[in-house]
């Protein structure tokens, strides 16, 4: 059903396709060459440039043409004529074959004209054209078009716009020059994205971020986020795991701003969405709006940042299709590395000496050498590597394609995908996704835009799910095995078998989604510097998860003395429906005013957005076989259902003001007022304002002598209050629970009681950020430099304040918290030549957050949590007990045992010793401080990039400078309910042998925890370099087969890391088992038709 409905999408655009490819209708016998070209452009939409002395010379044409392609007509009518063709885009330039001047002896002076357009053949406007090293003597039109006049002698005409590459021409007897120019990467110049607009970059004054289609494509992975990582300053993007079709993946712009939701806002095409439902393939830029001056436009939604996302659209002209298609391989990036059985079954015996002083018997040393020697796997003496055993290499493919076509007043793009993930525990995820974006010029003053976007996704894996398969693998002891040797699974006694587990032995739970987005854009131009723009969205999400669990049994012992035993005795189905939709509206009018040196734009606007949420959960068991899978066919006496539902709205009003004085004094002001449905009446409404200064210096008489050297330099400053409104609905209504049943006469009644007191007086939580920025290019725009300083503090953070006991219920939540974030970024951008055939381009990004908890109200954190929030400390800080490493000696258990045993009766040497902050002679909760600090600082971004001939490349390495991380009670618990050990408890001190320097602390026993608790000698250094992504390329045309490219490529996604961090992925911060990060190696190809 998917396929068919993709296919007639597909045959749909290609019907659509057709109607750009004109067709012509016309019979004349001998005409004129200029009457047909009249004809043919009336037809095709196709302009014609050419020197009118050429028809002096034109020859009769004949042509009848019936549903001709418009390709084939031209090629009759210029067939015998003395001049050829050449189509760009949508211009057709005649040139001379072979013309003689009308009066050869006379050169010395003439006309000349021409067309200049890009490298996709569009025409550029504005082009100043003047001879070499003189002022402007000609400027091409809205068609490229240009013409010089009393052109004398040979001489040199250089092509220059801002924004693109300058061109030096030299002109002989040229009568007419076809100029191509290329742009320029990190010009200031370009066209910058911002909210409810576009803006020139040289004139915005916030702190805005842009990555362009040509970086995102370089990665091929199955995210927007993955292709984003590294790429700008101040967006910081963690993965902690590689579990296909789920969203793993943080971002945070400028750190951490609430202990609440700090993720940012992200738009798609102007209305909120989630990033991850979008292709990279079908983005044309991502912009990242920072401070309050570029994200108040957005007001109670943008305290924690704004990110645009414009998807592409379409291009007039002929008919452009494009195909990507990708198959990779993912490895897991780190993942502990397991001792053998006969080490395992030497360090359990080390645990009872550790214990008793006497060597442990449990394993004996014919046993062990039996396990060395490949013993019988049936009697429990084979070595099982349970992590490889688990964790297997994947499989990744994609394939899109995407069709770009369009007349002068219609244009469309449309694309198909398709996705296939493999997990590298047993999982799978598929999808197809398909974009249409349409846009019609009607007249001149009406233009309309529709967009929609189509997914359809579903995800598969165990009952208990991919990562909880991982949880199982370090309780397994190697000298289990997998399976015996008559087929059935094995069984351990306490834990159950993870490789079974990742199997549909168990059950099998899949995710459905459904996800359907249409958007309409109508503009209205109704007098010159009048833009008035509606936008209408709809969202419609359904999901369906489906978990069946079934009957198990399993032989508790090897074949030779099996008992069948039931570890799930009773199956089960349990099917969750969820729908979600929202609506979007928004109208903006936009004047833009020159008078002579004044440049005004007024924005002002209103929207209006809901969001509709049900959930629908239904579960029955005892279900007559395994095989049956339909809630319905369970025992009705154990049917159970939930629900739940929820409606949210915003409505909005706002403004902006921008205004420049001859493009050297820039001022801009925003303001939002919003009302929403998240707070009780008298408190829906806040107003958030930001305004914005820039200055030019470049622009400045007296900077002229460095113009040549410095072309740009600007200065900004701005300062604004920003809102959050992510929350939860319904904080200012008390909640009740269900409470005992009351016999009143003959009836038992249920009875209700308020659980948590409602707060009727809460608001927004609200961010005041102050930004200083510098932006410049240099050396001809091959150089681009810009700097930001910025402060931002979030109040009213919502909190559950301590109340008295008496009060009886849940105290209600308050505005009462208050984070600091302050920072600097810097982003750097380098593109230059060598020769004529080497274009490189370095780029490079650094930026710092200090983040700082301010306020609290009293509030107090917990003392048993690993992370906490505490007044003048960063947020969620390590906490814990600060350590002086082990006692590795009797001197050292001397020291400190009289304070260590108030803690731990049973310490001895071996063990970590804490140290008493307070100097009270012993150790307890008050000892405890901050112990380390999980947000990141310093991260950072480098790029190169370069193409020589046919051949193109790209590296990117990410990184962060600083960050804390913590080894989690599944990888520094030995002997526990993490029964397996890993090779890293080989370093571990042994008292027989001391090791002075040895980092883990003496082998203990399930009961004898005093080792594994939140002390800073887990904290581990989590800083790391990574080569983020590494891309090869080979491109070449095939014009006999109307080929215009095909690029093949390798792609490697974290392939390199290099960390101090142990065992764990660093990105992953404070460390558990859960399913692992991927490196992924991908072969490509990219073709072009």
């Amino acid at each position: 059903m998917k396929l068919h409905i993709l296919l007639l999408v597909f045959i749909s655009l290609q019907v659509h396709a057709g109607a750009y490819s004109q067709e012509i209708n016309m019979k004349i016998k001998n005409g004129q060459l200029k009457v047909v070209m009249q004809q043919l452009s009336k037809q095709s939409g196709y302009d014609f440039l050419y020197e009118e002395t050429y028809l002096k010379v034109a020859r009769p044409v004949t042509l009848e043409a019936k549903n001709m392609d418009v390709r084939k007509a031209l090629a009759t009518i210029f067939r015998d004529q003395p001049f050829s063709y050449t189509i760009r885009g949508k211009m057709i330039i005649l040139k001379p074959r072979d013309i003689k001047p009308a009066n050869p002896g006379v050169t010395s002076q003439r006309s000349i004209k021409g067309i200049v357009h890009d490298v996709n053949n569009a025409p550029l406007q504005g082009v100043n054209i003047s001879l070499s090293g003189g002022a402007p003597i000609a400027a091409s039109n809205e068609k490229g078009q240009f013409e010089i006049v009393d052109l004398k002698g040979q001489t040199e005409l250089l092509f220059h716009l801002i924004g693109y590459e300058e061109k030096r021409i030299s002109v002989g007897d040229q009568t007419f020059l076809d100029v191509s120019l290329s742009a320029t990467m990190n010009s200031l110049d370009e066209v910058v994205v911002v909210g409810y607009g576009v803006q020139m970059k040289s004139n915005v004054v916030g702190a805005v971020s842009t990555v362009k289609s040509e970086q995102i494509a370089r990665k091929p992975v199955t995210n927007l986020a993955e292709a984003l990582t590294g790429e700008t300053p101040g967006l910081t993007i963690a993965q902690s795991s590689s579990q296909p079709g789920t969203v793993n993946t943080s971002l945070r712009i400028r750190g951490e701003g609430t202990w609440g939701n700090s993720s940012p806002l992200v738009l798609v095409d102007g209305v909120a969405m989630n990033m991850f439902d979008v292709m990279p393939s079908d983005v044309e830029s991502v912009t990242v709006l920072k401070d309050a001056s570029a994200a108040a436009i957005y007001g109670s939604r943008a305290a924690n940042g704004v990110i645009l996302v414009t998807t592409k659209s379409g291009k007039s002209g002929k008919l452009a299709i494009n195909y990507n298609g990708s198959i990779g391989q993912q490895y897991a990036t780190r993942i502990p590395k397991p001792v053998s059985s006969w080490q395992y079954a030497e360090m359990y015996n080390k645990v009872t000496e550790n214990l008793t002083g006497v060597p442990g018997t449990t394993f004996s040393q014919e046993k062990i050498d039996r396990m060395k020697n490949g013993g019988d796997p049936d009697v429990l003496e084979g070595n099982t590597n349970w992590y490889k055993e688990l964790i297997k290499p994947a499989t990744q493919t994609m394939h899109n394609l995407t069709m770009q076509n369009g007349s002068d007043k219609t244009t469309y793009l449309g694309s198909l995908g398709y996705t296939k993930q493999n997990g590298v525990i047993n999982s799978t995820y598929e999808r197809y996704n398909m974009r249409l974006n349409t846009s019609t010029k009607f007249n001149s003053w009406l233009k309309v835009g529709a967009n929609m976007s189509y997914i359809n996704d579903e995800r598969k894996e165990s009952a208990n799910g991919a990562a909880s398969s991982y949880y199982y693998v370090p309780r397994s002891m190697p000298y289990y095995p997998v399976k015996y040797s008559d087929g059935t699974w094995s069984f351990l006694s306490a834990p159950q078998n993870a490789v079974r587990r990742s199997t549909y032995d168990y059950g099998m739970m899949s995710m459905r989604g459904d996800k359907l987005s249409m958007l309409v854009s109508p503009e209205i131009s109704p007098i010159s510097g009048l833009l008035i723009k509606g936008t209408f969205g709809y969202e419609n999400k359904s999901f369906l998860q489906k978990r069946s669990t079934k009957i198990v049994k399993y032989d508790s012992f090897a074949p030779a003395n099996q008992v069948e035993n039931t570890v799930i005795a009773r199956n089960s189905q349990s099917d969750t429906y969820t729908q979600e939709r929202n609506l979007t509206g928004f109208l903006t009018a936009t004047y833009n005013k020159q008078i002579a040196a004044h440049h005004f734009v007024l924005m002002g606007g209103v929207s209006a957005e809901s969001t509709r949420y049900s959930s629908l959960q239904g579960d029955r068991k005892d279900f007559p076989n395994n095989d049956f899978s339909e809630i319905s066919s369970g025992d009705i006496n154990t049917s159970l259902t939930y629900g739940s539902s929820y409606y949210q709205s915003l409505a909005s009003m706002f403004g902006r003001f921008n205004y420049n004085y001859d493009n050297k004094y820039l001022f801009e002001a925003n303001i939002r007022r919003d009302g929403s449905s998240k707070f009780a009446r008298g408190n829906k409404w806040g107003t958030f304002p930001s305004f914005s200064l820039g200055w030019r210096m470049s622009e400045e008489k007296f900077f002229e002598n460095l113009k040549p050297v410095i072309p740009e330099f600007k200065l900004r400053s701005s300062w604004g209050k920003l809102g959050n409104n992510q929350i939860d609905n319904f904080l200012f209504l008390s909640t009740y629970g269900a409470g005992e049943s009351y016999i009143f006469g003959s009836n038992l009644e249920s009875s209700f009681y308020e659980a948590v007191m409602g707060n009727n007086v809460i608001t927004w939580e609200t961010t005041t950020h102050k930004n200083l920025g510098l932006d410049l290019a240099a050396i001809k725009g091959k150089l681009s430099f810009s700097f930001d300083w910025f402060n931002r503090v979030t109040d009213n953070i919502l909190l559950n304040l301590d109340a008295p006991s008496l009060l009886g219920i849940t105290a209600p939540i308050q505005n009462a918290g208050s984070v600091q974030n302050r920072g600097w970024e810097i982003s750097f951008g380098w593109r230059d030549k060598i020769g004529s055939e080497f274009k490189y381009n370095i780029s490079a990004n650094l930026s710092d957050v200090r983040n700082k908890v301010l306020d609290l109200k009293g509030y107090k954190s917990s003392t048993t949590a690993l992370t906490t929030r505490i007044e003048g400390e960063p947020l969620n800080s390590l906490f814990g007990w600060e350590t002086l490493g082990i006692a590795t000696d009797q001197a050292k258990y001397d020291q400190y045992s009289a304070v260590m045993k108030t803690f731990i009766p049973t310490w001895s040497i071996g063990d970590i010793i804490v140290k008493d902050r307070n100097g009270d002679g012993q150790i307890t909760a008050a000892d405890k401080t901050i112990i380390g600090n999980t947000i990141p600082r310093y991260t950072y971004g480098v790029t190169l990039s370069g193409e020589y001939k046919k051949f193109d490349f790209s590296l990117l390495f990410q990184g962060v400078g600083k960050r804390d991380g913590f080894l989690g009670r599944d990888v520094i618990e030995p002997m526990g309910i993490f029964s397996a050990l890993e090779e890293h408890f080989l370093e571990s001190f042994d008292p027989t042998n001391p090791n002075p320097n040895a980092y883990y602390p003496r082998l203990l026993g399930a009961a004898q925890r005093q080792n594994w608790q939140n002390y800073s000698h887990w904290v581990q250094d989590a800083s790391y370099l990574r080569l983020k992504n590494i891309s090869v390329g080979y491109s070449f045309g095939i014009p006999k087969a109307k080929i215009k490219n095909i690029r093949t490529y390798f792609s490697g996604q974290n392939i390199l890391t290099f960390t101090k961090y142990r065992i764990f992925d660093p990105e992953n911060g404070l460390n558990s088992i859960s399913f692992p990060n991927v490196a992924t190696y991908t072969l490509g190809l990219n073709i072009d038709f």
